[in-house]
């Protein structure tokens, strides 16, 4: 499993934005999760259990995953143009492909990770 335990200890280490770009020289294949109020979105405390079951459905990739904090997450997002919180930044080989922005159930998050990563895999069909 490529996105087990060290993936977890890395999101406890919140990524600032003025650290974004060493983080995604270290992780190029990782997903950033932007923050939001839980007071106002109480399920945003399940989305890194959900983005580390989707990540597991993308195995070709070596995913990394970090959290910013509600500040942080602001000035992220506005770097990145996200104004939707709680967001997830996507990224591969180092590359911003987009952003999961909200709470979506299962097949639909799925369908969109999908979008953002499957143009840069070959296809075997």
């Amino acid at each position: 499993m490529r996105c087990g335990n060290e993936c977890w200890r890395a999101a406890g280490r919140p990524v600032s934005e003025s650290r974004l770009d060493d983080w995604l020289t270290q992780a190029p294949d990782g997903v950033l999760l932007l923050s939001s109020d839980p007071k106002r979105t109480p399920e945003v405390s399940d989305n890194p259990v959900m983005i580390g079951e989707l990540l597991r459905e993308f195995p070709d990739y070596t995913w990394q995953v970090a959290i910013a904090d509600l500040e942080q997450s602001e000035a992220i997002g506005d770097r990145f143009g996200v104004f939707r919180f709680p967001a997830t930044l996507v990224f591969t080989g180092g590359n911003y492909r987009g952003v999961l922005n909200g709470i979506h159930p299962w097949a639909e998050l799925i369908n969109l990770m999908r979008g953002l990563v499957e143009p840069q895999q070959e296809r075997a069909s």
